[in-house]
């Protein structure tokens, strides 16, 4: 990419994220329920701030015990896109991923994220709950196993918040 394509994209987006309207900012916690089944307790939380386009979002993921290693995952959404539908009840998002993750290393993620959330209030103060998908590459698995080679893989999430 040349550097005026990129020139002209960061000025795209720049345009597209200001012109948004601020909607509303969340803290929220998440789980992986087949994860649970499988690989035992986990849990997540973040925070987010939405506006009527775009939002962005900072998030911590923690298994205490994943195969026998304490699992810990900081990503962070620095761009995603949002649409809110009836009365702002409902929400459709999908975002950029990037972050670390912390096994007995330290190991580089990308990804991408979407999701539907439901707020039972539709003004800006309120819970909701959602459920997230995301296909992440990931690094991690020469902790593992020495052979395993950087892979995709998707999970699944549940979500509980409150909103402001």
């Amino acid at each position: 990419m040349t550097p005026h394509k990129i020139i002209t994209s960061m000025l795209l987006l720049f345009a597209l994220t200001t012109q948004s309207q601020d909607k509303r900012f969340t803290v929220f916690a998440y789980s992986d329920p087949n994860a649970t089944i499988n690989d035992g307790f986990n849990m997540g939380f973040g925070i987010d701030y939405q506006m009527t386009i775009s939002y962005f979002k900072a998030q911590i993921f923690v298994f205490p015990n994943l195969r026998g290693k304490k699992y810990i995952e900081l990503t962070g959404t620095p761009i995603g896109f949002n649409q809110h539908f009836n009365n702002d009840r409902w929400r459709l998002h999908q975002g950029f991923k990037v972050g670390l993750i912390f096994r007995d290393a330290t190991h580089p993620t990308i990804g991408f994220e979407g999701g539907l959330q439901y707020y039972f209030n539709s003004y800006n103060n309120g819970l909701y709950v959602g459920l997230d998908a995301t296909y992440d590459y990931r690094t991690d698995g020469k902790e593992e196993e020495c052979d395993i080679k950087p892979y995709w893989r998707q999970s699944s999430f549940i979500k509980i918040g409150i909103s402001f």
